[in-house]
């Protein structure tokens, strides 16, 4: 009877530390959102899971630090400074991030529909498997950004510099492009269907025969040499400088 307990005993506690094991840990520190909510500052500070829900972190000193998983809706980061931090798989839908730093920043599969970043520094950026549904990324800067898989669907990238970006297997359908530095840009497997490509300057012709990009508007985009012939975009304008070489 004995062993009988002690075996009903042992298992329950299997049962319970496997429980306990793959639930998921809270990892907020609660020290460190208060000296973040109070003073604006939380450089290289443990925030991960934090509840930043429509916080006001407005010009917020954020370098280095992981908000991995943080819930920042709505939240204002506007001018904030975030360079290098850790947003992966961060909830940043609706939020404030105009003029924000964001050199070197991890934003893996982070939620950012709907998000403002006009004017925001993305250099070097790592946003593999980001959302950006609608996001207005308008004049934001993107040099060498990683965007492989995000999703741009309907977003503004009106005047952003892309230049040597990955945006391989990323979605762009409906996405306005115009005036956009593409040059140099990895655009393989990249969706373009109805995209707004016009005024933009796309040498990378290896790569954007790859791409797909159905009723795309190419008027007065500069494309490397052959590329029009290759394919059958329409409104396509050679670049007749390159060709004349």
């Amino acid at each position: 009877m004995k062993l009988k307990f002690l075996a009903s005993v042992t298992a329950t506690a299997a049962i319970l530390t496997s429980f306990w094991l793959a639930a998921p840990v809270k990892a907020q520190n609660s020290a460190h959102v208060r000296q973040l909510l109070e003073s604006n500052e939380c450089e290289g500070c443990d925030l991960r899971n934090a509840d930043l829900f429509k916080a006001s972190l407005y010009r917020a000193n954020l370098r280095g630090a992981d908000l991995s998983g943080a819930n920042l809706y709505e939240a204002n980061l506007l001018e904030a400074d975030l360079s290098g931090a850790n947003l992966s798989n961060a909830n940043l839908v609706n939020a404030e991030l105009y003029g924000a730093e964001l050199d070197s920043a991890n934003l893996r599969n982070a939620d950012l529909s709907n998000a403002f970043l006009g004017r925001a520094n993305l250099t070097r950026a790592d946003l593999r498997g980001a959302r950006l549904f609608s996001a207005n990324l308008g004049e934001s800067y993107m040099l060498q950004t990683n965007l492989s898989n995000a999703d741009l669907r309907g977003s503004s990238l009106f005047r952003v510099n892309l230049h040597r970006a990955n945006l391989s297997g990323a979605d762009l359908s409906s996405a306005d492009v115009r005036d956009t530095n593409l040059q140099g840009a990895i655009l393989s497997n990249t969706r373009l269907p109805n995209v707004l490509l016009s005024g933009t300057n796309i040498n990378a012709a290896n790569n954007l025969r790859q791409a797909e990009a159905e009723r795309a508007n190419l008027r007065g985009t500069i494309l490397g040499p052959l590329v029009c012939v290759l394919t059958n975009y329409p409104n396509c304008t050679v670049n007749l400088e390159n060709l004349e070489r």
